[in-house]
């Protein structure tokens, strides 16, 4: 590692990551060669170097940077008018809510709250003697994408690094819309701070490594009482009333594959940090009010994921119903579906969607593709980037004797790209 005055620069630098021995300097597919520009491209606010594994990982991932806006670009200070606000591309702001360690006296285990009068509750809540509500305090492990009823936490109180663990509900269970994942602590709901006081909100797991499953893994969750390790990306202005569409529709793009694959170039640990997540390239909350091409919309009416009230229906016109019926499958989304309209004519949130696993695939595969296409990724690149994704590959091999995700969102995409 050389260092130089500003007057030492180069033209471009030759890089290589992930290597394991001396000798793969002298392969030609484990280096690749940026610039400046592409270093300050990648990492606007940072200047931070990606940690791209081949030259295609780096074309695809500075192709995306080219042509679409990061989350967050923070202004420039400038000595003659000082420092420029940030540009948000999504009317959203980064929260934390409590701290495992400082904030450990607020949580309560469901026998401190037997103790303390409380019962359970409806929504996997507890109702004290005085109408004082307990709500679950949601961490990281207990969701996945668009998924808040990911796992259990189970206490192992020998384990005295991590005694957290995680016990995953099975289809079945999820079956059952009165069925909820058992957290470690509750909170009182006075204890939540009053101006984030939501009935769900957008989170994501800090916790992530680019080798896992998936790094970067989303959900709605019902409250906003949260471990600081779930950051909730939560409402710029409360009162507009933009937040449940704003929410639904970050969401899908959290939950895409384009975007994960662009989250694995630049998680180095095994945390999604801020100054991360606010780097990565977003499709724009505009190109949302872009109509579908017309193979695509004939092709989700023919496969039942999209209805005829939309006679030239735009892209949010799909992606919301998707995210609707990924995300309301508990009655405790009942607010969420409540607050995107999927009311009857009284005014009634009406029922959840029921877990069902071949229909999840069919909106998650449609989902992928359709990001892809609004990323402007075609067929090749899109095949590259599923391929990247090793450990989604061999669950499907294991299960269905092929690479189906990828096979699926294939398919959908080749009707896009007609």
């Amino acid at each position: 590692l050389l260092f130089g005055g500003l007057a030492r620069t180069f033209k471009q630098t030759r890089c290589a990551f992930y290597l394991h021995q001396l000798a793969e300097l002298d392969n030609p597919a484990r280096t690749l060669v940026l610039t400046a520009d592409d270093f300050s491209r990648v990492n606007p606010n940072t200047g931070a170097a990606p940690i791209f594994r081949s030259q295609r990982d780096a074309d695809i991932t500075l192709k995306l940077y080219s042509t679409h806006p990061v989350l967050v670009k923070h202004g420039v200070e400038s000595k003659s008018t000082g420092r420029q606000p940030d540009v948000r591309a999504w009317p959203v702001k980064y929260v934390t809510m409590f701290h495992m360690t400082n904030d450990s006296h607020l949580f309560l285990k469901a026998e401190e709250l037997k103790k303390q009068g409380f019962k359970p509750s409806s929504f996997n809540q507890w109702l004290g003697a005085d109408e004082r509500s307990a709500i679950p305090l949601y961490s990281g492990r207990m969701i996945h994408n668009f998924d808040h009823r990911h796992a259990s936490v189970v206490v192992n109180e020998e384990n005295l690094q991590n005694a957290g663990l995680s016990d995953g509900l099975l289809a079945i269970q999820k079956a059952d819309v009165n069925r909820y994942p058992t957290p470690q602590y509750w909170v009182k709901s006075e204890d939540v701070p009053p101006a984030q006081r939501l009935d769900w909100a957008l989170a994501f797991r800090d916790i992530a490594r680019a080798t896992d499953v998936r790094t970067m893994i989303a959900a709605i969750i019902p409250t906003t009482a949260a471990g600081n390790k779930l950051p909730m990306l939560l409402p710029e202005v409360v009162a507009d009333g933009q937040y449940p569409k704003v929410a639904a529709l970050l969401l899908a793009n959290l939950c895409s594959f384009t975007f994960d694959f662009v989250t694995r170039q630049k998680v180095q640990s095994t945390s999604v940090n801020l100054f991360i997540l606010e780097q990565l390239p977003v499709i724009t909350p505009a190109r949302f009010n872009d109509p579908l091409p017309a193979a695509f919309t004939q092709a989700m009416r023919a496969a039942k994921l999209m209805n005829g009230h939309h006679a030239h229906p735009t892209v949010a016109d799909f992606v919301i119903p998707q995210v609707l019926a990924l995300t309301y499958t508990a009655h405790d989304m009942a607010p969420f579906a409540r607050d995107l309209g999927y009311v009857d004519e009284a005014g009634e949130v009406l029922p959840p969607f029921v877990w069902n696993d071949e229909e999840r695939r069919t909106r998650l595969a449609a989902l992928d593709a359709l990001f892809f296409w609004l990323y402007g990724l075609g067929l090749d690149d899109a095949a590259y980037i599923m391929d990247t994704f090793p450990i989604v590959r061999d669950q499907d091999t294991k299960a269905f004797g092929s690479y189906r995700t990828k096979d699926d969102v294939l398919a959908v995409l080749a009707d896009l790209s007609s």
